[in-house]
């Protein structure tokens, strides 16, 4: 259907070519909106702005997270190698709640998918993302990156980034493998 509810059609003028869209977002935000804006069994109201909210708003969240982590990573030229695991229990309480949060994203997610409810679990992604791990982790440990030393705080921080980050491409990936695969490579792989 169209953003207002009518049924597509070339006489009324609605339609929306499927090649378009898929060159002008590219398949994970344009296979994103369209599994997170409604259940399967409901009839999808397509809507190109959509698409350009979830490019945005999601993608965009993560990639700048992402870019934040590389960006002081290769400043202090730190590399997780998970020789230098620092405890979680040794973790400030910030890192702590956020991975807290993780755990229970994962058991939503899981418990979404196995209950074929794909939409609610891409939602709880998204949020996460956006609410958690962008809006309040991020925003709040930004001075523990800024600071000059590599100390373990800064390493504990870095580590509990790379985990959430890690974690997200995992979970993102049966909805969104491309963007999800270079998520994962760029992180884990070494030089």
């Amino acid at each position: 259907l169209d953003k207002d509810g009518e049924k597509m059609s070339k006489r009324k003028g609605n339609v929306i070519n499927p090649f378009e869209a898929l060159r002008q977002y590219g398949p994970d935000p344009v296979r994103w909106y369209m599994i997170s804006n409604s259940n399967p069994w409901d009839n999808l109201k397509f809507n190109l702005e959509g698409v350009t909210e979830v490019r945005n708003k999601f993608f965009g969240t993560l990639s700048n997270t992402y870019g934040f982590f590389a960006i002081y990573a290769n400043i202090d030229q730190y590399i997780i190698d998970g020789s230098n695991t620092i405890p979680l229990s040794q973790r400030s309480e910030l890192d702590r709640w956020i991975i807290s949060k993780l755990n229970s994203l994962i058991q939503t997610v899981t418990d979404c998918l196995d209950d074929f409810n794909p939409t609610a679990a891409a939602r709880e992604i998204e949020e996460f993302v956006d609410a958690h791990l962008s809006n309040w982790y991020v925003r709040l440990c930004r001075k523990r990156f800024w600071h000059g030393e590599l100390s373990q705080d800064k390493q504990a921080a870095y580590q509990t980034l790379h985990e959430c980050l890690v974690t997200v491409a995992q979970l993102a990936s049966p909805f969104a493998p491309f963007f999800s695969d270079w998520l994962y490579r760029n992180l884990t792989e070494t030089a």
